[in-house]
């Protein structure tokens, strides 16, 4: 029942993006114009945290990848967990402030046999969320996460703070 309701939002959203509106002459796409980003994402898609970089090929497409780890021990125990995330965000709205559909696959490597993470695994991303760009560069997103591998998924949020170049 849920994941119905989910897809008619979904359906909504995509339909609403595509109703053609009237130009803005006077307001300049960022995301054109400022077509990198660097930050940092707490929480997400890589657990904890995670540095990425996001390329923009068109105003409505970024192409990302990031880089978390997550370590600790002493001596003969340490254990080191290293997160890749590698993904595609669709920008729903041709505003600098704009709803998107995120998804990819986060790579998992791990140091340790222990805990949830023992050995090298992927899973993957979707959501939905929402991206702020403004003129001078700052980018704050915030994004609903799915996280799922195997059978099951986790719900699990992600807040961006950026840089645009």
């Amino acid at each position: 029942m849920i994941m119905r309701i989910v897809g008619i939002g979904v359906l909504i959203v995509l339909c609403a993006a595509f109703i053609p509106s009237a130009p803005a002459a006077a307001e300049e796409l960022f995301r054109e114009k400022l077509r990198n980003d660097v930050g940092i994402e707490l929480l997400g898609k890589a657990a904890l945290y995670c540095f990425y970089y996001q390329y923009m090929p068109n105003r409505m497409l970024g192409l990302e990848a990031g880089f978390g780890v997550l370590g600790g021990g002493s001596g003969d125990d340490n254990a080191t967990i290293a997160f890749f995330p590698l993904g595609v965000k669709l920008y729903l709205i041709p505003k600098n402030g704009s709803l998107y559909l995120t998804g990819g696959v986060t790579i998992v490597t791990a140091g340790t046999d222990t805990g949830p993470f023992d050995e090298s695994t992927t899973y993957g991303y979707a959501g939905p969320g929402f991206e702020f760009r403004a003129e001078s560069g700052f980018i704050f997103r915030g994004t609903a996460y799915g996280l799922f591998s195997g059978d099951g998924f986790f719900i699990w949020p992600g807040l961006t703070i950026g840089y645009a170049f």
